[in-house]
């Protein structure tokens, strides 16, 4: 017998000089018996007792083996060929799947973890990682459906690729100052999501990084992440402000779509490219889009079915205006197109039956093709084009169909009465009587807000409460 405990202590040496982190062995530790292996440097590794004969992932990583439950303590060190080992890594699997779980406590010395170390661990309610990791690997917290609360190291860089993915009940995290990336579909399905607060220094937010994060109320992007990824904070249902910041370059494919609550966003003067689907599907986005100079791409539907939208301004640098851009946004009353956009695309304001005035400010008419094109869902608005170019317009396919093209010099067009408000100007101001108790808004023709008083000749645009924009000449 001692000759075989011998033998036995002989082999398991050899493994660990030869190739010790195939050497899989056991250690209980304050009532739970969990699994190591040793790496090649002489740290241990908690791994799955059927490491690592098993795919990845697997809900049977512990078949014939007693899961840990309760709370569970991971020493920090571990005895194995008579010396003792630090525990320095959660490997990948190593609590997968592990339901009766309901908290993990881990030595300062764990700074690295595997891929779906804590999945699915349903009872897990909490947790802390250990200052010194530097990220957190794929699938860490993997549809840990009842985590509410984790707290993150200083240390940490990175979250990746599916951290907390459909972590339902997470409600607020607490991003360290040193994050610089969140991967893809990171928070994707963290429905109880309230409060979220970037770090300053953040450069990567991945695709469908936060998509259907549902109760997330509002985010301030910092102008350090450049590109806003595809799909990010799509079906966030409650998002309703989204705050940009300089440095912020690019607004990705279907990023807000299906927000649903979003009233408030800004365009920094550095955005050059908003995506297809960017914003479709927003129906509360209701201030005045005004779109920087800085813009040279706008994607298709990327305002599609807006349907609160009352003014839109579209700078000359895009060239051009995008197919589907604002279909179905059925309250759009006010189109300023920039000197410089030259085409616009087929169905781009289809369906937006209450579109009142176009202004055009490019002395040769943009391409749109003929009127069978759909381009417009009517062609009963007034176009206002630069001063002497009426006859132009007049001569020019898909033009020639508006019912009243005229000239802006500087005296152009009749003061608007509403039916149940009077709207006049006088005096350097626009008068607005029969509007007790409605928010008023006063823009000039290129989107911009203006104070209401001492204002210089010209037309400007009247909101009152959330009706269409109604056009106001001031002349003095």
């Amino acid at each position: 017998m001692k000759k075989a405990l011998f033998a036995l202590a002989i082999f398991a040496m050899a493994t660990l000089g030869a190739k010790a982190q195939d050497s899989v062995f056991s250690y209980a530790y304050q009532g739970n018996t969990l699994y190591y292996i040793i790496n090649s440097v002489g740290n241990a590794i908690v791994v799955p007792p059927l490491w690592p004969d098993y795919d990845e992932p697997n809900d049977a990583t512990w078949t014939g083996y007693t899961e840990p439950s309760g709370a569970v303590v991971v020493p920090d060190s571990v005895p194995f060929g008579g010396t003792m080992h630090t525990v320095t890594e959660v490997g990948h699997d190593a609590f997968y799947h592990c339901e009766l779980v309901t908290s993990i406590t881990l030595p300062a010395s764990v700074t690295t973890f595997g891929e779906y170390a804590f999945g699915k661990c349903y009872s897990l309610t909490s947790f802390t990682v250990p200052e010194g990791a530097t990220e957190l690997s794929s699938r860490c917290f993997w549809n840990d459906t009842l985590l509410a609360s984790v707290t993150l190291p200083s240390t940490l860089e990175q979250i990746n690729y599916k951290a907390f993915y459909n972590c339902k009940n997470l409600q607020s995290i607490s991003l360290p100052d040193g994050l610089t990336s969140i991967g893809n579909q990171a928070f994707y399905g963290c429905t109880g999501l309230q409060s979220l607060s970037f770090p300053n220094g953040l450069t990567t937010l991945g695709n469908a990084a936060f998509y259907e994060c549902s109760n997330l109320l509002s985010v301030d992007i910092p102008g350090s992440v450049s590109v806003i990824d595809e799909w990010c904070f799509s079906k966030c249902s409650n998002l309703a402000s989204v705050t940009l910041h300089e440095g912020t370059e690019t607004i990705g494919y279907c990023a807000f779509r299906e927000c649903t609550s979003l009233t408030t966003i800004n365009y920094p003067s550095t955005l050059k490219e908003i995506g297809d689907y960017s914003f479709q599907y927003d129906s509360l986005l209701a201030i005045p889009l005004i779109l920087p100079e800085s813009l040279t791409y706008l994607g298709l539907l990327a305002y599609g079915d807006c349907h609160s939208i009352v003014t839109a301004s579209l700078p000359g640098s895009l060239g051009e205006v995008p197919g589907e851009l604002f279909y179905g946004c059925r309250s759009l009353s006010t189109v300023t197109l920039g000197d410089g956009i030259c085409f616009i695309g087929e169905q781009a304001f289809n369906h937006c039956p209450n579109i009142d005035t176009i202004f055009v400010k490019s002395a040769y008419p943009p391409d749109m093709g003929s009127p069978t094109d759909s381009t417009f869902f009517t062609y009963n608005s007034t176009v206002v084009v630069p001063c002497g170019t009426r006859n132009v317009y007049l001569a020019y396919l898909g033009w020639s169909e508006f019912a009243e093209i005229i000239e802006d010099c500087g005296n152009g067009i009749d003061e608007y009465d509403a039916p149940d408000i009077n709207i006049y100007a006088t005096d350097g101001r626009i008068i607005v009587e029969g509007a007790e108790g409605e928010t008023v808004s006063i823009f000039d023709i290129n989107g911009r807000s203006v104070r209401n008083s001492n204002l210089p000749n010209g037309v400007y645009f009247v909101i009152v409460g959330n009706r269409p924009a109604k056009k106001v000449v001031m002349i003095r």
